[in-house]
């Protein structure tokens, strides 16, 4: 009885059960003069509910479409996302093929050398392309002074070995020194590692002839001379070449073809 006896509830109260009384009036009446001034009078009452009930109604399909739309994202962005995980799965095992058939073919082309394929596992911690360190040792029968190769070309040499890990001393690194032939003139030279160009990934010719016509783009192989490296395989292309003021060769710059930052298997040859 509180409830009713609060302020504004009784008159509410009577309007709506009058509203009510009305509408059932109306409804059960059929046409007669007063269910017709009824509906005149409540006529504007029910556009508004009718109205309001249209409002409520596509505000709640709205909220379920909105929902279903959701849902529909979340499932097409994970089945986008899924698609592109395979995707890179994919290249990766394609890219992964290319190289070990390319090590394949390498290693068939070294008839009368022994040679042993293993896996980079860490590169030096001074300068990443400098020294690599490989997952094979004595106990594959890799010695020091093992020349290492890959489907790209030359790597380097083994500097240092254990029973199951072996470091490799790149081409480009401080002190290393290969002889190479031009393919192009067969000039002879040598490529020495270079402790500033090491850090931009590149090495150098020395020992060349001065008259030599070496040009930019010139592919260079191992000569086969110093018995470090067999002959004929690619070492680097020129990247860049200097002359001095007689017009002879002063400098000569060489990337190798070896992408060591994607370099994974290397071929041991000895």
């Amino acid at each position: 009885m509180k409830f009713l006896k609060k302020r504004g509830v009784m008159p509410s109260l009577i309007v709506t059960l009058a509203v009510v009384l009305c509408i059932l009036i109306v409804h059960f009446s059929g046409s007669n003069p007063v269910t017709n001034a009824i509906r005149t009078v409540f006529s504007p009452f029910q556009n508004g509910a009718a109205y309001v009930s249209a409002k409520v109604n596509n505000l709640t399909s709205f909220i379920w479409e909105a929902q279903s739309y959701k849902e529909q994202n979340e499932r097409l962005e994970h089945e986008l996302n899924e698609a592109q995980m395979n995707t890179m799965d994919a290249a990766k095992y394609r890219e992964e093929n290319e190289r070990l058939r390319s090590l394949l073919d390498l290693k068939n082309s070294m008839e009368g050398y022994s040679t042993v394929a293993a896996s980079v596992i860490a590169y030096s911690a001074n300068n990443w392309y400098d020294t690599i360190q490989i997952n094979k040792g004595t106990a594959d029968g890799i010695n020091s002074g093992a020349s290492v190769l890959c489907g790209d070309g030359v790597v380097g040499r083994v500097v240092n070995v254990g029973r199951n890990w072996a470091t490799v001393s790149s081409i480009i690194n401080t002190g290393s020194a290969t002889g190479i032939r031009v393919s192009r003139t067969g000039d002879i030279g040598v490529v020495e590692g270079d402790g500033e160009l090491c850090m931009k990934g590149l090495c150098r010719v020395s020992f060349i002839e001065n008259d030599s016509s070496l040009i930019a783009g010139d592919i260079l192989e191992t000569s086969g001379s110093g018995g470090i490296y067999p002959q004929g395989y690619v070492v680097g292309r020129v990247k860049e070449v200097k002359n001095d003021s007689t017009g002879h060769l002063s400098e000569a710059l060489v990337e190798p073809t070896v992408d060591f930052s994607r370099l994974r298997e290397v071929l041991v040859v000895q």
